[in-house]
């Protein structure tokens, strides 16, 4: 009679055990998936709403430089600018909306929509795209004087 040492004993393929520890590592892997997905879709809102924010300071610069030529019309502008001598100039405001909203958008080398609101007690001017159906929208305030008064300047930055 021959008597082995060695007793082997056939396991399951799919113990109870297995089946718990697999249900668990998909499940962690999922949430882990979807943490990741989450966390990408907010960095990348970030870094749009950091790129409008850019571009609002960068149309606000026009109210604090002349432009090229300094007397530029609709014509011959090739830089914007609504200053001169330190002041905003109101006739520069004119020929900017003289100029048109898409041409300024082009010489600003704009990549968003935006609009100018230029308020004080006695003023009350606006350019640029209505905010409506626009869903992002950043905006900087600034100050400025125009006919020796200090004026708020709000620029909005607009992305449907």
């Amino acid at each position: 009679m021959r008597v082995n040492l060695f007793k082997t004993k056939k396991g399951q393929v799919l113990s109870f055990d297995l089946l718990i520890s697999i249900t668990l590592f998909a499940l962690i892997l999922g949430i882990l998936a979807s943490q990741i997905n989450y966390n990408t879709k907010k960095i990348n809102e970030i870094r749009e709403q950091n790129k409008m924010v850019g571009e609002a300071y960068k149309i606000s610069d026009i109210f604090f430089r002349e432009g090229y030529p300094k007397n530029w019309n609709e014509t011959n502008v090739e830089i914007l600018g609504l200053q001169t001598n330190n002041r905003i100039d109101w006739n520069k405001l004119k020929k900017l909306k003289n100029l048109g909203y898409q041409k300024s958008l082009v010489l600003l080398g704009a990549n968003y929509d935006y609009n100018i609101t230029i308020q004080s007690n006695a003023i009350n001017w606006s350019f640029g795209k209505s905010i409506e159906n626009y869903s992002t929208i950043v905006k900087i305030n600034r100050l400025g004087i125009l006919n020796s008064s200090i004026v708020h300047i709000q620029v909005m930055v607009l992305k449907q």
